[in-house]
């Protein structure tokens, strides 16, 4: 089997953003780069509606931060491949809470099915699946939270 070679694993790295909420639940987040994350509330949650709601945010990191880590882990496996779409849900509930035991809200579950275009050997393919989910931080979130994320993994093959 061939060694994989990653790189070094990166110093420890503060990532800031700057937050402004000048009107009900509308949030501007901006980040490195001047690049910008709008949030809002639903109006039943006392916003305005004009953009996802923070939650969506973690939902999308979810699948984001999984298809960058099969693409990185693939590449350093020279691993061919094509598409990766990634359909994710999160749940969250109400769960007893710190403070006076009053129920709060909390991720309490996360799903993703994973399909997958190659053409590369089963035990190859299971090496990407390990590896992959292993280093992906926000699915490390959930799963250090005590809700380790259920994966389905759809192989396709490669389109001709």
């Amino acid at each position: 089997m061939a060694t994989v070679r990653l790189k070094e694993p990166a110093k420890a790295k503060i990532r800031t953003v700057d937050s402004k909420c000048t009107e009900g639940t509308y949030v501007e987040v901006k980040g490195a780069g001047g690049h910008t994350v709008i949030t809002d509330e639903p109006v039943n949650r006392g916003g305005t509606d004009k953009a996802a709601a923070p939650l969506t945010y973690l939902t999308a990191s979810l699948a984001a931060c999984q298809t960058v880590q099969i693409v990185k882990v693939a590449e350093a496996m020279r691993f061919a491949h094509g598409a990766i779409n990634i359909n994710c849900s999160t749940t969250t509930d109400n769960i007893k809470g710190v403070l006076e035991n009053k129920p709060v809200m909390r991720f309490c579950a996360a799903e993703m099915a994973i399909d997958f275009e190659t053409d590369e050997p089963g035990q190859k393919i299971e090496r990407l699946k390990a590896m992959s989910e292993d280093r992906c931080p926000v699915g490390r979130l959930f799963a250090d939270a005590g809700y380790p994320p259920t994966v389905i993994w759809n192989i396709l093959p490669m389109p001709k």
